[in-house]
Formats: C-alpha cells, structure tokens, sequence
C-alpha cells in the first residue's frame, strides 16, 4: 500500500503540482485528495447500476451491497490512503526514503513552511488544535473542522441525487463514514490531513455534477419492484372447478382472465379474519339498535348525472322504502315505473329493458348463478333477473331479524336516493319468500347493478401504482359521486380500495354503502366499536366523534394514496385495535407519495382538523383543471388493461 500510494504522489508531483508555496508535494497531496473525493462518487454509480434491477424495493441482499459499497469507498480507502501518505511524509521527515519518492526532492525548503517533509509529516492533527497559536488553531478548524462537514454534505448530494424515484436511507452510508473519518485520522499528520481534506472537498463538489448525470431506474421498474408478488394458492383449498366451490381469489392472487369482481362493496370471499375481529364483529351485528323514526311526507327521486351542489344534510331521515306484507304477496311484474322511488317512497323496480318480455305468472323471476362476495352484513349473489332481462347483485342478509331487515331497508334508501355515473344502482328491494328463485335466502334482498371489473385495491396488486393521470381520474370520479351522496344527506363511511370497482371501460364506481347512514338517522354502532376500516379511517371519527362529509374527503384522499404508493398513509398495522390506536391519535403519514402532482392536494385533504380540508367539488373542479392543463380527457380510463379480461 505505501509503494501503491508513493508511486500515486510522484506521478501527481511531476504531471499536475505546481512548484509554488506551500510546495509541489504539497499540491500533489491536495490533488490525491480529489481522487479520493470521488471515491464516494464511484461507490454511488455502482449503487445506481444495482437499482436497474432492483427498483425502489431494497431487501435484505440489496441493503448489505449498499452498506459495503458506501463504508469501503466513503470510509475505508480513504481511511487506508491517509494513514499511509501521512507515514510517507512522516518517514521522510526522519530521513526514510519511501519506494517510488525521490527523498531530496520532499526535502526542499519551501517559502515560509520550511521543508517539505516537515511540512506534511510533523505533528498530529489533535497537536494543530492548540489555543496557544491562534493562527495554527483557525486554520486546523477550517481546514479539519468545517472543510469535513461540507465534504459530507456534498456526499449526501451526490447521494440523493443518485437515489431518486427510492427511498433516501442508503444515502447514510456514504456521509457517515464521510464525517467518521474526520475523527479516526486524528493520528495523522496535520499538513497530510488538511491537503487531503481540501482535495476532498473540491473532488466531492466536482462528484455533484458526475452524480446528476447518473441514469436512474425507469418509473416501470420502480412500479414493478413496488408491487408486492402475488401469493402462491393454498394447496389445500378446493379447486371451484371440481368442486363447485364459490371460493374467491384472497389478497395478491391474480385473477384469472375473463373474471368478474363482485358487485355491492362486499370484498371477494378470503379465509376467515383473526378471531378477536370476528368476535367484535358478530358482537357489532348483535347488539340491538333503537329503531328508525321516518320523517313524515314523501320523498321522490330524480336523477343526478352529474356533481350536484352540497346541501345542508338533513336533521331527519327520509322515508324508507314500504315493502308488501306478507298478505300482500310479490309486488306486480312488467308495470312500467318513472324512477325508482314511486309514490309515497315506495321502491320499485325500472321497466324492464326493450325485448325483456319479464317472468310469465308463476314463474321465479330470479334464477341465482353463484355467490360472488361476502361482508360484514350480508353476502352478495349473482344472479338472472327474468324482469330485467340480464344479471344482477343480489344481497340478503347473513341472519334475517328485525335489526338486520332495518339495515337493509336504509341501505336500500340510502343507494335510491343517489343517481350518478360512477355510483352503484340499486334496481329493487323484494323479499326473499315472494319469488321461488330465491329460494335459500331469507328477509329483505336488494337487487343492485353488477359491476365487471377490479377493485382499486386489486388493480394496484395486479398492475402496479397508479400514475397521476390515473390517480386524478379515480380521485375526481369519486369525488363528485361523493358529493352527489352528500346532498341527498348520505354519508359512505367505509372508503377504501375494496370500495371503488373499475369496469372494464376503466370508469371507477363507488359501492358498498352498508354502513351508509342519513345525517340524523340512530348510529347503528355499539358504544366503543366504530365501523369503517381503521387505515382508512379519518382521525375524527376514529375518536369517537360522528362521521361527516370531511370525513368521508379524508378517506377518499387516504385510498388514492394507496393507489400512488400501494400503502395506507399511515402505513400497515397488524390488527384492527392496533391501527384504529393510529387512526384515533392522528399518527404521522408516513406513506405518503414522494413524487406526485397530487401531494399539495393530498396533504391539505389529509389534514387533522376536517374545517381544514378542501370539499369535494372544490377537489373535483382542481383535479379537472389539472387534467385538462395536462392535456389528458376527464372521462378517460383509468387501465386499459382491463378492456382484454
């Protein structure tokens, strides 16, 4: 090593030192000094040519390369290459020649600092910090105090520069080695110490520009290496093809082509919850709830194609569908109705398509083709409608009671009174006894529009994030179907990826409004168990307060961050107590976007304080503008890939 670094120092001393005070020996030190700031420089492009392959995502093997890289070429070598010039010139001071330096020539008396050997090679850095001589303890603080800490900053430049569209924390193991061996060389001579330190600091400036001009991974591989694999099938679970199993696909199974994602917001069959969340569950379902009082009058329906003006939410709620008796018997078939809701709020299929001449008397009108999707409070059915002329979403209830039958008729009213573009519909409100097609189901069943395509969350784990033309399309869609909701006086409170369908025309759909409610209506909740999804949850509501259209803003922003990153803002928590904790504390989002358009937007609709927050034709109108100023149409999809299932 001494014969490697005096061989480097004699070809510095007669190719580029000048012979001008304080020396030539001098200068080819402060130039060996440049080489070794770029060392950092070529650690960093070999980290570079590592993220070609592994993205954004930096496991266990990629962590320990950038480690090795950053503490060899910020810490070791330079640390090798001080100690052995400062025992170079420390030698020739004792009248020791090194191979490769001619020794009479470091032994030149130069201008004002004497010889060069004594120069470079007497007293130790810690000796150069001595009160006693002000002007030597100023330059030892300049030149071995800030010069190191600049030198550092600019290896964290470098650094981020070479780590962009990633996470920054390999950038540490090149600037702490950087200001570490500021402290290990304290052995070595002060003039060795101080030269290297000046060359170092013009070769770690010089490496900013070398660094900028390193290429970085396409935003495709970070995309790619950001989308968690897809989980290999439980051998043990039955094959639907041999058994007639209705097991869906769990989380991170991609779907096979031509699949249909159920409709009505329940999330496709997956295995069982941990126990303590289906006890709290099954306790929510049987807790009695105090019944609903209707508002006298009645209520009609219009259509709402569009975002409609935010009205104040009622104080009441509205009516209620009024289903038949028992005496009754099935409503009449194949009479042509104006809307949904007739007269006096009673709830009433549309006409039935052109060419769908409807069931002959007697015959069942639905015929169930297989159960499709299961939540909280009911299971979701697909099923022939003989009236309508094609499939439907039916949902009935997992255990039929009053309470249950209650939820049921205001989810029915909830979904009547909202008619827009990217919002489920809801066709029909029958019970189960008055058609034989029904038969296996109980109670009231709500006859929806199924939707074919993907949930947001199964779009993002199957293809990727989103990019912002994406993101902006979903955000916007949802938004004015939200505030569409929100003026009919009906709160979602449970958005969150699984909530929002992309048909195959790439438009987003809003569903499962089961634990939609009217502003006024009884909290079908029990004391201390709030419903909604806790990483999704707005902070307010998940400290107990009521849910509100700002709530709703929060959990819409909180799922189109999930779909730029594929995390919850607030990161993953490993069971339901655990997140609503960070929910009801407002934890810090820590998983917020790096590099969108959006983050402005996000941060001001994630803000703690609802009155804060902007409201949903306020987003919407800005995610419009910026699509247009982006050149991208409003109404475009949000993946094509989903036109060849």
């Amino acid at each position: 090593m001494e014969w490697l670094v005096g061989r480097l120092l004699s070809i510095l001393h007669s190719s580029v030192a000048p012979e001008v005070c304080p020396g030539g020996w001098a200068w080819a030190v402060s130039a060996l000094g440049a080489v070794l700031g770029l060392l950092p420089t070529a650690g960093l492009a070999m980290v570079a040519a590592l993220r070609m392959r592994v993205g954004s995502r930096y496991g266990g093997g990629a962590g320990l390369a950038f480690g090795g890289l950053g503490i060899a070429s910020a810490g070791l070598l330079p640390l090798a290459v001080f100690v052995t010039a400062g025992q170079i010139f420390t030698n020739a001071s004792n009248g020791v020649a090194t191979p490769g330096i001619r020794l009479r020539s470091v032994q030149v008396e130069t201008c004002f600092v004497g010889t060069q050997s004594t120069y470079l090679g007497r007293g130790s850095v810690i000796e150069a910090f001595d009160p006693s001589d002000p002007v030597r303890f100023g330059v030892a603080a300049l030149l071995l105090g800030l010069v190191p800490l600049f030198t550092a900053l600019f290896v964290a430049g470098q650094a981020r520069l070479v780590l962009r569209r990633g996470p920054s924390w390999p950038s540490k193991l090149f600037w702490l080695p950087v200001l570490g061996l500021a402290v290990v060389t304290a052995g070595v001579p002060a003039g060795t110490a101080e030269h290297l330190w000046f060359g170092m600091l013009v070769g770690a400036f010089a490496g900013i520009v070398v660094a900028a001009a390193i290429p970085v991974p396409s935003k495709e591989t970070v995309r790619r290496s950001l989308t968690p694999a897809p989980s290999r099938p439980d051998p043990r679970a039955p094959d639907p093809r041999r058994s007639g199993s209705t097991a869906q696909p769990g989380p991170g199974t991609p779907a096979r082509t031509g699949a249909q994602v159920p409709y009505a917001g329940f999330q496709e069959t997956n295995p069982p919850p941990p126990l303590k969340e289906r006890l709290a569950q099954r306790f929510a379902e049987r807790r009695p709830e105090p019944p609903l009082v209707p508002e006298q009058g009645p209520r009609g329906g219009g259509a709402n194609a569009g975002p409609v003006p935010p009205a104040a939410l009622a104080a009441q709620p509205g009516p209620v569908p009024r289903m038949p008796g028992p005496a009754q018997g099935p409503q009449p078939t194949g009479r042509p109705q104006t809307g949904p809701i007739g007269p006096g709020g009673t709830l009433h299929a549309p006409a039935p398509f052109a060419g769908a001449p409807g069931p002959p008397n007697g015959a069942p009108r639905f015929r169930l083709i297989r159960r499709i999707g299961e939540g909280g409070f009911g299971r979701v059915w697909l099923a022939h409608d003989a009236r309508l002329g094609h499939t439907v979403a039916v949902k009935a209830a997992h255990a039929p009671d009053a309470e249950t039958e209650e939820r049921i008729r205001r989810e029915a009213a909830a979904l009547a009174a909202v008619r827009h573009p990217n919002c489920v519909r809801i066709h029909d409100l029958v019970q189960a006894r008055s058609d034989p097609g029904l038969e296996g189901l109980d109670g009231l069943v709500i006859v929806m529009e199924h939707v074919e395509g993907v949930s947001l969350g199964q779009l993002v784990r199957e293809q990727g994030v989103l990019d912002d033309v994406a993101a902006a399309r979903v955000w916007s869609g949802v938004a004015s179907a939200l505030a569409a909701a929100h003026s009919k006086g009906v709160l979602h409170r449970d958005i969150k990826p699984s909530n929002i369908i992309v048909d195959r025309a790439g438009r987003p759909h809003l569903i499962d409004f089961g634990i939609a409610r009217r502003t006024g209506d009884a909290t079908m909740t029990m004391t201390g168990f709030v419903l909604g999804t806790p990483d999704y949850l707005a902070p307010e509501v998940a400290a107990g307060k009521k849910a509100s259209p700002e709530s709703d803003a929060w959990q819409l922003a909180a799922t189109i961050s999930y779909a730029l990153t594929g995390y919850p803002p607030r990161g993953g928590h490993a069971d339901a107590v655990s997140g609503l904790r960070a929910a009801a504390s407002g934890a810090k989002l820590t998983h917020l976007p790096r590099r969108t358009a959006h983050l402005g937007l996000l941060k001001a609709a994630l803000r703690m304080l609802p009155t804060k927050r902007p409201d949903l034709l306020t987003t919407n109108r800005t995610l419009e503008d910026w699509l247009r100023r982006s050149g991208a149409p409003v109404d475009g999809p949000v993946s094509t890939a989903l036109a060849r299932r």
